[in-house]
């Protein structure tokens, strides 16, 4: 990097001059810290005009015996072990929250939290600590919507470094949808970061990929809650308590179903048992008749295009314009013709025969 091609570092070029630095730092031996405060600039941009002046650095050790002669440190009687246990370990503040409360360098309070054999804890070990996940209420409403969006393609992924798991994320091609959900979230008190958009490559599409839109809600600590109920030993499974209602039932719908002569639920990411226990609770509840359809050596559930109309009926009218079309037989009309014309030819073909 150039003085000359970066702005920032320009408007300092008339007044860190070397002649300047070396009067400053070398012969009245100030630190950066302390010009930083008198001249009311980023110790970042002194250290880089010191460098590029060839302004040999002083190591911290050196400083320390210029600004404490004797050998005596600055903050001793300040920065006590004592203090430092009171505050830092039982009062459980920060480094930053003691470096705004006491006006001192974040590197001098760290310094002396070594220098006193006081482990540091990591930054996200402190925002834990200083800023505690929220929480929301969990009642009938919020439970059976988070548990129909889990159902479909919801998820609350685990994290690194043995983070909890506070975060619930869904995609989906239809940004409508994702609207949808984070305005039910924020009523229900969950809110959601703003949704995120990429291309997605698919060569199976005419344009060679789509717009897939991603919704991400904050981290909330009920989640963990969640987290436990629908995944063991890291994977999604149906809970045997799960309670069968018309929002669970209407999430789980619009995320993976279709009607396409008859209605599917997508549910291939379960197994097999676990599909059977939904079944036959969806069965109980809405008094109809199920099967599991084996795909592709995965298993989804599909209801009878006689029990269709009861089933939608059930779970009510389609609350997005973008899953409209399936609440209607997406069999086309031109197909539905032909295969009434081959019953009416097999129809006559039989009677033919019996006369």
């Amino acid at each position: 990097m150039k003085v000359d091609r970066n702005p920032q570092l320009l408007k300092y070029k008339n007044l860190l001059t070397k002649e300047f630095l070396e009067k400053e730092y070398i012969k009245n031996k100030k630190s950066i810290t302390q010009l930083q405060k008198e001249f009311k600039i980023y110790w970042a941009t002194i250290k880089y005009y010191l460098l590029f002046h060839k302004i040999p650095l002083r190591t911290h050790k050196e400083q320390a015996a210029i600004s404490s002669p004797g050998g005596k440190e600055q903050y001793s009687d300040l920065l006590t072990k004592e203090f430092l246990i009171k505050e830092y370990i039982d009062n459980k503040k920060g480094i930053l929250d003691l470096k705004k409360e006491l006006k001192l360098d974040f590197g001098t309070i760290r310094r002396y939290l070594g220098k006193y054999n006081i482990l540091t804890r990591k930054g996200y070990n402190q925002r834990e600590i200083s800023h505690p996940p929220k929480e929301f209420l969990i009642n009938t409403e919020t439970k059976a919507f988070i548990d129909g969006l889990i159902i479909g393609d919801a998820s609350i992924p685990k994290r690194k470094k043995n983070i909890s798991p506070r975060s619930m994320t869904q995609a989906c091609k239809y940004k409508e949808y994702l609207d949808y959900i984070s305005k039910r979230l924020s009523n229900i008190g969950i809110a959601c970061s703003p949704i995120l958009s990429r291309w997605i490559k698919d060569e199976r599409c005419k344009n060679g990929g789509y717009v897939q839109h991603f919704l991400q809600t904050r981290r909330y600590k009920t989640f963990e809650v969640f987290r436990e109920k629908w995944y063991k030993e890291g994977k999604k499974i149906i809970p045997n308590d799960i309670e069968i209602n018309k929002d669970l039932l209407l999430q789980c719908y619009l995320c993976d179903g279709n009607f396409y002569r008859e209605i599917r639920l997508c549910t291939d990411a379960f197994d097999k048992e676990e599909i059977e226990v939904l079944k036959k609770l969806i069965e109980d509840e809405l008094e109809i008749k199920m099967r599991i359809v084996n795909a592709n050596s995965k298993y989804e559930l599909a209801i009878k295009k006689s029990d269709t109309n009861k089933f939608l009926n059930y779970i009510g009218p389609c609350p997005v314009k973008c899953y409209e079309y399936k609440w209607k037989d997406n069999e086309s009309e031109e197909l539905k013709e032909r295969k009434r014309l081959k019953a009416r030819i097999r129809y006559h073909d039989n009677k033919n025969d019996k006369e």
